[in-house]
Order: structure tokens, then sequence, then C-alpha cells
């Protein structure tokens, strides 16, 4: 599924966060595009969403620092 999807992140306060997410999720292969904004509290991600990869989304997220709402 070619797509996009919006999840929620606890945690981001500023840019710096904002980046430290969008670098981490756009490593994972079939991310074609992440934006995130600390002031929604929210990732917006692009690419192939498959469970597999939602599933890494969610890590990458936690590993750097921050988590996303189920």
């Amino acid at each position: 599924m070619m797509g996009g999807t919006a999840f929620q992140v606890t945690g981001m306060t500023c840019s710096h966060c904002e980046a430290s997410v969008e670098k981490a999720v756009s490593a994972i292969d079939g991310i074609k595009a992440v934006k995130a904004n600390a002031s929604k509290g929210e990732i917006k991600v692009k690419g192939d969403l498959t469970e597999e990869v939602v599933k890494k989304i969610k890590e990458a997220v936690s590993e750097a620092g921050f988590s996303v709402k189920d």
C-alpha cells in the first residue's frame, strides 16, 4: 500500500526533536517522506506502509527517545 498516514508522537518539543525523528524514520526502507510537527505532536509518513514498516517506524521513534501513541 503506497500512501501516507499520521502517527501521534509524544515527547517532541522543538525543531531538534523533529529532525531526530525525521532522520530516524526516513532511514527505513520503503519510506518516501517524513514530516514531524512538534506543536501538533505528530509525524506524517508517506511510503510503503506495510505492517512491518509501521513496526519499524514505532521502533525508530522509540530509539530516537520518543514514543508513538497507539
